[in-house]
Parts: structure tokens; sequence; C-alpha cells
């Protein structure tokens, strides 16, 4: 005969433990397939070529880092030509280079105020003597992580203040620049050049002060300009974005 009373409780159904794992199985098929898709993404993203704007924006990274990566000899070559006010042309012999100084270093206070203002990195200089040995130029290069910073220092620049301020002279002993120290600048000149600001200062070799000048002379100094434009414009060319170069990863 059969025992009384309630029977033991029955286990789950199969076809629920079925639906579990089932579930459970489906829940990793779509783990890995989540995993599978987006390694593909990574893989796609590490593989793909740069885009216009990623290049472009590499290019500018390039031109502004210039200063930094290129030999000072190369900034300021051994000689830079020019023409005379008499429009013969001539050449400017390197004095020396100075090493590269934070801004506030070669620059008078003022001006080194509004050039941290707007982002100076650094400053770059070197002297220059003209051809007949009697002007001697100190050109400065301010470099600036971009070229909206750069114009917004030229742009509050003054280049007509009496006396000089702004980029300090550079000295070389035993140079035709040897005397050249700040009273003796006569003329200054700003001009922007992508992420940079290059600056001159102009004075005679022998070290007058401007002072002792009198009426200021700016005909013996107009080629400053085109001093600075040499050094300016090969700092300011684009840069290209070669992948299959070693400088580069793409």
């Amino acid at each position: 005969m059969a025992p009384t009373g309630e029977g033991p409780v029955a286990s789950p159904p199969r076809r629920r433990r079925w639906g579990v794992i089932i579930a459970v199985a489906v829940l990793a098929l779509a783990c890995v397939a989540g995993a599978i898709v987006a390694a593909g993404r990574a893989h796609a993203e590490l593989t793909r070529p740069p885009t216009p704007a990623e290049r472009a924006e590499a290019g500018a990274l390039g031109v502004a880092s210039r200063w930094a990566r290129e030999p000072a000899g190369q900034i300021f070559p051994a000689t830079l030509a020019y023409y005379s006010n008499l429009l013969d042309k001539e050449t400017a012999q390197r004095a020396g280079i100075s090493p590269v100084s934070a801004c506030p270093a070669a620059l008078d206070a003022a001006v080194a105020a509004i050039a941290r203002h707007d982002g100076c990195r650094a400053v770059l200089r070197a002297s220059y003597v003209d051809q007949l040995g009697g002007v001697v130029y100190t050109i400065g290069v301010l470099a600036f992580p971009a070229p909206h910073q750069a114009a917004a220092f030229v742009a509050s620049y003054r280049t007509d203040r009496s006396p000089v301020q702004g980029l300090h002279a550079a000295a070389f002993p035993g140079t035709a620049a040897a005397v050249f120290t700040d009273p003796a600048r006569q003329v200054a000149s700003a001009e922007q050049y992508g992420p940079y600001a290059v600056l001159t200062v102009s004075g005679y070799t022998d070290g007058r002060s401007a002072s002792a000048t009198g009426e200021r002379q700016t005909v013996w100094f107009e080629p400053d300009s085109q001093l600075a434009d040499d050094v300016g414009t090969p700092l300011s060319q684009p840069v290209t974005v070669a992948c299959h170069r070693p400088e580069w990863s793409c």
C-alpha cells in the first residue's frame, strides 16, 4: 500500500532548465560578438589612414615645433641676403647665435608680459653685421603655440618707441657685434610668420647710443625687414605629413 500524505516536491521542468541554459549561451555569444566588433573597430581605427583634419593638425604642430627640432644654424644661416638702400644686393654675416632662452630673458619687461600672456614658449636670437660692417641687427624668433597667438603679440608690439624697447640686443665678444647693447638699439621691427613672431633691433657696430645720434636715421637700418623675412619665411613653411617616413606615426 502506498504511504499516505503528500509526495516529494517535484523538480523544475526540464524545459525551464534548458531555457536558462539557452539564455546564458545567448548572452555569452552576444558578449563575444560585442568583443569581436569592438576589436574590429579598434583595429580599423589603428590601421586606417589619417583623415584630412588629422593631417592638418599634425602639420600645424610640425610647423609650431620647428624651432625646437631644427638646428640653430639652420634657423639662422651663416649669411643672409638683402638689398641696400641703393638697391645693391649685399650679404649680412652672422656674428653669433645666443642659446635658446625663456621669453622674459630676451625681452624688456613690459613686452615680456605681453608675450607671456599670448603664450610665448621661447626666444631664439642671433646677430648679423651688414656687408659694410657698420650696422648690426639682432633677430629674435619668438615661438608661439599657434598663429593667432603670434598675431596677437605682433599687433600689440610697438616699433615706434623711443628709446627702443622690446627685443634685447645680442652682443658677441670678438666680433663686429661686440658692443651692440640695448642702449645702442636705434630701430625695431616686428612681423608674424605663422606661429612665430620675428623681431629685430638694429644699431651701429660702434655701439653709439640712440640718444647720442640726434635725429633717427632709419634708412641705414631698412634691411632689417628683409633679414627678418629671410629667417621667418622658412620657419612658417607648411609641413608635409608623410606616413611612410620614420618621424611620422600614422
